[in-house]
């Protein structure tokens, strides 16, 4: 059982794991998209305008790469949580299940035992039966010969 539960937490800990990936390669798509973004928005505004000044569009990247650096870190973060979380109820799960194992084994001990006295008192009342059935047969002989 426990084997089980610990092999079940580890695929757990891999879908974790997979999950995280997506998510960190979904980001950083969301972050090249956000860049061609910026460029081509950047250019356009330059084509549009040459005389006008040019943004600081390296500082708006830095503070808009910080702030999905925040997010992925916020993420990440709960993810963990919920990981150690999902971890130490199946953790008091897997105790309760082994508890219960031993339990359930020592009941089926005790019933074991109980059908083994049952199942030597039967055979000590099979020969008193046995014994008990000879003696009413040799009183009816003996009452049929003392009859006859």
């Amino acid at each position: 059982g426990a084997t089980l539960a610990r092999l079940d937490l580890e695929k757990k800990v891999e879908a974790l794991l997979d999950e995280l990936a997506f998510v960190r390669q979904v980001h950083d798509e969301e972050v090249a998209e956000l860049l061609a973004t910026l460029q081509a928005s950047a250019q356009a505004a330059a084509e549009v305008d040459v005389a006008a000044p040019k943004p600081d569009l390296s500082s708006a990247l830095r503070e808009i790469r910080a702030q999905y650096e925040s997010l992925a870190a916020k993420n990440l973060q709960s993810a963990e949580e919920w990981y150690k979380s999902k971890f130490a109820n199946l953790n008091e799960q897997a105790a309760r299940s082994t508890e219960a194992v031993r339990a359930s084994r020592e009941e089926v001990h005790e019933c074991r035992r109980q059908l083994q006295a049952r199942t030597v008192e039967i055979e000590g009342l099979r020969g008193a039966n046995e014994s008990l059935e000879r003696q009413i047969l040799e009183l009816e002989e003996r009452h049929g010969a003392g009859v006859a």
